[in-house]
């Protein structure tokens, strides 16, 4: 029998991807978001959402909680003293991982399968969501796909997490030769016949004050594995050109080693009367309109745009030849 369990802390973004959870051993009795969350119960979320401040401590057995930075929170605190079960995902992953596996790969072995990045302009552009959708389009096209998630909560469903080692506190070659490592062992335990990659955070600064580790993260992956095609998430805008996006390509090669094959126009919006301020205001917009005759440009959250890219992926691959799969 399961046991029931509260998820937080959840919002718009989870809300929307929650049909992809595989919950395990536990069956999900709520949904907690943060106090004066935006946060909503739509007509497909059967769910309860509770806010944290009405949380009733007699009604689950199990917190599971999704990102480090709440592991603290009172509510996880309060839960404890009340003798709850915290499930840490974060923790129990880095708890789980064996070094070892990696010390027995050489730096010299390469990645033999292709490798699919998904990267963004931006924190908040649907990177997760365009992961989720490219990995259901493959499975349901017969290919054995393996997956780096973005988000620190990946393995929910079904990915591989983006590893912790990269955000400790390490020499950046050391993080580089073990993320090598890292794709290398999952290539040779699951031998997918491709990769798919989401890098968390984004590639570049957008100023001084809201610089996202410069690109550090995209940096360090892109010098660890090669990436054969690439998805860049943007940001919100009306009036991008073929010429940007070029430009924005040829950034790429020579900062990151890759160039961008197509890139998708995400549902956040940068307020840039906030680029001074301490905190960035992202909107999450609904409708989208652009010019979609700028070359490569696609709303991915779109399903015809989303088989376009997806034929477009499959053609560059089999291009390869790569062990004749595509």
């Amino acid at each position: 029998m399961k046991s029931n369990a509260l998820l937080f802390p959840c919002d718009v973004e989870l809300l929307s991807m929650i049909e992809y959870i595989d919950f395990g051993d536990y069956t999900i009795s709520g949904l907690v978001v943060l106090e004066n969350s935006n946060a909503f119960a739509t007509d497909d979320i059967n769910i309860p959402i509770i806010d944290v401040t009405d949380v009733k401590y007699d009604a689950f057995d199990n917190v599971i909680v999704i990102e480090p930075d709440f592991y603290k929170h009172s509510f996880i605190e309060n839960s404890i003293k009340k003798g709850k079960n915290v499930i840490y995902i974060g923790q129990k992953e880095k708890e789980d991982f064996d070094f070892k596996r990696l010390e027995l790969i050489s730096e010299e072995q390469q990645i033999s399968v292709p490798i699919v990045f998904v990267v963004g302009t931006a924190p908040y552009t649907e990177k997760f969501q365009i992961q989720l959708a490219l990995r259901k389009q493959l499975l349901a096209n017969g290919y054995k796909v393996s997956s780096i998630g973005s988000k620190p909560y990946s393995s929910l469903f079904g990915f591989h997490s983006f590893p912790f080692f990269m955000n400790e506190n390490k020499d950046d070659t050391q993080k580089i030769i073990l993320f090598k490592k890292y794709v290398k062992c999952i290539e040779m335990t699951e031998q997918p016949d491709l990769i798919v990659i989401g890098i968390p955070g984004a590639i570049m600064a957008i100023n001084k004050k809201h610089h996202f580790d410069y690109g550090v993260t995209a940096y360090m992956v892109s010098q660890a594995v090669a990436g054969d095609y690439v998805i860049m998430n943007m940001l919100y805008g009306k009036k991008y050109t073929t010429e940007q996006l070029e430009e924005l390509s040829k950034v790429c090669k020579y900062r990151l080693n890759f160039e961008v094959d197509s890139f998708h126009l995400s549902n956040a919006w940068l307020d840039p009367s906030t680029l001074k301020d301490d905190q960035l205001r992202i909107i999450k917009l609904g409708k989208k309109e652009y010019d979609q005759n700028v070359d490569r440009l696609y709303d991915l959250m779109n399903p015809t745009d989303m088989d376009r890219v997806y034929e477009d992926m499959i053609t560059k691959l089999a291009s390869y030849n790569v062990n004749q799969i595509f």
